[in-house]
């Protein structure tokens, strides 16, 4: 990711990444491009298995699957399917009509043949994950058990959430009863009431009284007290839900981005949502009542808060999240109260990791130059390596969508707090032949602010016309400007700050016969890097020679792995 010697010597290449047009970001025409999400074992994300898996017994489709997260990169058919296993496999089909990251279903095929953990492969385009499906032993039947509290009111008892008519029901919106298991195995709970259905399904493994949380879905209908009743075997319960009048209101910058919305929290790849994580936003109530405001469910997670508004006017609503991440980037929420919708962004930080500059297999990276969408640049990790110099180095590729296949974007590898770069500083430079491959090193992690460092020299050639052929001696000087601090990116994707960067400047120095080294500064300028920990490269800037900013280049998106 750096630019030739020889053009900032001539002044005629300010830009390194210019003019060049994204290939992972077309839309349209099928196939369509993706990826599957995964953690750092490869396991799919998020990690869901839905239905009771019992061996010779045949699959049921509807409720025997397992959803899968997809990154989205370009819109068209779609074909997700896993290996078969002990004699069942997961299939979805169907047209990816949107970019970014959302949850897929694969419907179960088959009959398992054995009991055990079947660990699958699931496949997308060039990408894959595992999921594991427990199968229970052959005749396993329900398991048996009674409600607590039948024929009467169910003991213990306990409902959660607002509920109103017209509020569409959501996560908030939970039951807890008590069951006493007298034999082990499947369950499947299941009652619908006045638009209302509370269900669970699993299995049990131990005796005695145990705690079922049903889930809450569907429309209340009716206004008061809502007795539902809950069959199991040959017992009968019942609890109430009261059912109120909805409120009215708007939220607050409706119909575009939710004005304001406070994030609070930190959001990380494969770590569960706490009581931390949530967002806040504004809403003017117009009628009194009780209130389920929620979001869609984005790369794993949703926000939601239900309750009773009891006075009107604007006033600030705070929406508690759930679930594990299961992407890294800009993730976008849309929140629903009534009929007023806004938009909110939640950054995902990836896996944690030290490495100011990942060197993962399938990492990925998307820039764009001056604000520009269409001066773009992707840059990726390949699972191959290289070897040389003795050493190992992750390779990476960049696509600028005029010259396929993809071009070499350098070699890289870290060594304690050091990150070199493998490179024919030759070419780089703009050196006459022959090639020069050295290494050097690109960013230090380990040490404070004002640290400096300084690369061998290297002397060749330079013909840089209409200036005759000179031999020149240069190398670079890097400094640590800044050490840990946030730094706010603002591109044609949402605003992002990110955290813990370092900010690294650049500079060249030629050595002036026989042994001084003089700051090139006033000939070809300087530039500064800014690496994140745990995501890399997120912004690069080019000064000039009277130091005035000529072109930078910023991360749009990423995704770690």
């Amino acid at each position: 990711m750096k630019r030739t010697f020889v053009y900032w010597l001539a002044l005629a290449l300010f830009v390194m990444m210019g003019c060049q047009k994204e290939v992972s970001f077309e839309v349209g025409n099928n196939p369509s491009d993706g990826s599957l999400q995964s953690d750092v074992t490869g396991d799919c994300l998020p990690k869901t298995v839905n239905g009771t898996y019992v061996a010779a017994t045949a699959l049921v489709p509807a409720t025997d699957n397992i959803t899968v997260s997809v990154n989205v990169t370009k819109t068209g058919v779609y074909v997700i399917a896993s290996d078969t296993v002990n004699g069942y496999f997961f299939r979805a089909t169907g047209i990816f009509t949107a970019l970014g990251t959302t949850s897929v279903t694969l419907r179960g095929n088959g009959t398992p043949f054995a009991a055990g953990i079947n660990n699958f492969v699931v496949s997308y385009d060039s990408t894959i994950c595992d999921i594991a499906v427990t199968v229970l032993p052959a005749g396993t039947k329900p398991s048996v058990y009674t409600l607590e509290g039948a024929p009467g009111n169910c003991t213990g008892a306990v409902v959660n959430g607002s509920y109103a008519t017209s509020n569409l029901l959501n996560f908030t919106n939970t039951v807890k009863l008590n069951v006493n298991v007298t034999t082990i195995g499947t369950y499947n709970i299941s009652t619908t009431k006045n638009g209302m259905t509370f269900s669970k399904s699993g299995s049990f493994t131990a005796t005695g009284v145990q705690s079922v949380t049903l889930d809450g879905a569907g429309t209340p209908t009716i206004n008061g007290d809502n007795v539902v009743p809950i069959t199991v075997g040959t017992t009968t319960c019942s609890f109430t839900v009261p059912v109120g009048t909805p409120a009215v209101g708007t939220l607050g910058g409706a119909p575009g981005a939710c004005t304001p919305a406070t994030v609070n929290g930190t959001y990380t790849v494969g770590t569960v949502l706490t009581t931390a994580n949530s967002v806040q936003i504004q809403v003017t109530v117009t009628t009194l009542g009780l209130y389920t405001i929620s979001t869609n469910t984005v790369a794993g997670i949703r926000f939601a808060a239900s309750g009773s508004f009891t006075v009107s006017g604007p006033q600030s609503l705070t929406l508690n999240g759930t679930g594990t991440p299961t992407a890294s980037g800009n993730q976008t929420f849309t929140v629903t109260f009534g009929t007023s919708s806004c938009t909110f962004t939640v950054n995902v930080l990836p896996v944690l990791s030290n490495d100011y500059y990942p060197r993962t297999t399938n990492s990925n990276w998307s820039y764009e130059t001056d604000d520009d969408p269409n001066d773009s640049l992707y840059r990726n990790v390949i699972a191959a390596t290289l070897s040389a110099n003795s050493n190992v180095y992750n390779i990476f590729l960049q696509k600028d969508g005029i010259t396929p296949p993809p071009d070499s974007s350098g070699y890289y590898r870290k060594s304690g707090g050091d990150y070199f770069e493998w490179i024919d500083i030759g070419n780089f430079i703009g050196f006459d032949p022959p090639a020069q491959w050295k290494e050097y090193v690109l960013l230090k992690d380990n040490v404070a602010a004002g640290i400096n460092w300084k690369s061998a020299g290297y002397t060749g050639t330079i013909t840089a016309p209409p200036a005759p052929p000179q031999s020149v001696t240069l190398r670079f000087s890097y400094t640590i400007l800044q050490k840990d601090v946030p730094i706010t990116l603002a591109t044609s994707a949402p605003t992002v700050t990110y955290s813990n960067v370092i900010v690294v400047e650049e500079k060249y120095e030629i050595l002036v016969p026989p042994s001084t080294w003089q700051d090139a500064t006033s000939l070809v300028g300087y530039s500064k890097s800014y690496y994140a920990r745990g995501i890399g490269l997120i912004k690069i800037e080019f000064f000039g020679p009277t130091g005035s900013l000529t072109s930078q280049t910023e991360l749009r998106r990423y995704q770690i792995f």
